[in-house]
């Protein structure tokens, strides 16, 4: 009597993405990777963390300057990604939602650093599992010329200094616009506040960084 065999079952859907290696999630786009992610897929999480983590890390750092820990809320932003995935709306952008994320963040964090402040709390909030540095490759000199590192630094140094200067929502479209290359339409969904409005903080936080960098120079 011949052995019949045993019928093959085909695998669900999520075991197929569980089993996807870091190849795979190369080359889907981000909206997949969120959806991979919320039927939770982690290696769909760290692929989006290796894409845009450094960016996030620029964009909070140049957003809080010298009040907040970049780090800190570079890894409050990634967590918020990773339990308000199911959140996200199909059809909608993912770098904007990822950077209102961030955005919210970094004011939440302000905020409460001010009310701490007020009443003279001090509280570190580093936590682990994040790099102690993310490098900032669009402020770093490539260059392996000591001299021209060293200017390439002092003058990176100049421009934060002027940038934290601005007030906070002028400070907030330049690094938007200028730093992370968002549209005006882009930046209007994250900040919420109309397209005109927004170039017009453009145009006066640039005149007001030109004369502080002339300033500093």
């Amino acid at each position: 009597m011949t052995e019949r065999p045993n019928p093959t079952v085909p695998p669900t859907p999520g075991a197929v993405e569980r089993r996807a290696g870091p190849a795979a999630f190369a080359s889907m786009d981000d909206e997949s990777l969120l959806r991979t992610m919320a039927a939770g897929e982690t290696g769909a999480f760290d692929e989006l963390f290796s894409r845009h983590s450094g960016a996030v890390f620029t964009f909070l750092s140049r957003l809080v300057a010298s009040r907040g820990d970049p780090e800190d809320l570079l890894q409050e932003t990634f967590l918020r990604v990773l339990t308000h995935a199911a959140d996200f709306r199909p059809g909608a952008a993912f770098r904007p939602w990822l950077f209102t994320i961030a955005r919210n963040a970094a004011y939440n964090s302000l905020q409460k650093r001010k009310l701490r402040a007020e009443v003279e709390v001090q509280t570190d909030f580093r936590s682990a599992g994040i790099p102690q540095a993310l490098q900032d490759r669009a402020a770093r000199s490539t260059s392996s010329d000591p001299s021209a590192q060293l200017q390439a630094e002092e003058r990176n140094a100049r421009l934060l200094a002027a940038l934290e200067e601005l007030p906070d929502a002028q400070r907030e479209i330049i690094v938007l616009i200028i730093f992370s290359g968002f549209s005006y339409q882009e930046a209007a969904a994250i900040t919420g506040d109309a397209e005109g409005t927004l170039r017009s903080r453009v145009f006066h936080a640039l005149r007001k960084l030109r004369e502080r960098l002339k300033e500093l120079s």
